[in-house]
């Protein structure tokens, strides 16, 4: 079961942040969003591609094409891998609503 906690957030304090008004964590975060899409985008293509997927020389890989850190590597490759398998289970789901609204349409 899950369980939802409220946490209520603190102002921050006004020498935490830089002159754009935001944390370092803030400019982290925008600094390696694009560098996590492209890496979670170039590791779903090679997962669809239906090449043999090797976890750690992809690790090695998206390593030094993208320098991350090998756990951000990780990160991407368990996003990646969990997306490819939703869509491929989404589907298979849509495929079969859409097979049962034809068989009850020629009923």
């Amino acid at each position: 079961m899950a369980t939802l906690t409220y946490v209520k957030g603190l102002p921050t304090p006004t020498e935490e942040l830089n002159s754009l008004g935001l944390t370092e964590f803030e400019m982290f975060l925008s600094a390696y969003s694009p560098v996590f899409h492209k890496a979670a985008c170039e590791t779903a293509n090679y997962l669809l591609s239906g090449q043999l997927f090797n976890k750690s020389s992809w690790n090695t890989y998206l390593q030094k094409t993208f320098g991350i850190s090998k756990r951000h590597a990780n990160g991407v490759i368990s996003h990646a891998q969990g997306a490819v398998d939703a869509s491929k289970e989404h589907r298979k789901r849509h495929t079969k609503t859409l097979e049962g609204k034809l068989t009850a349409i020629f009923r």
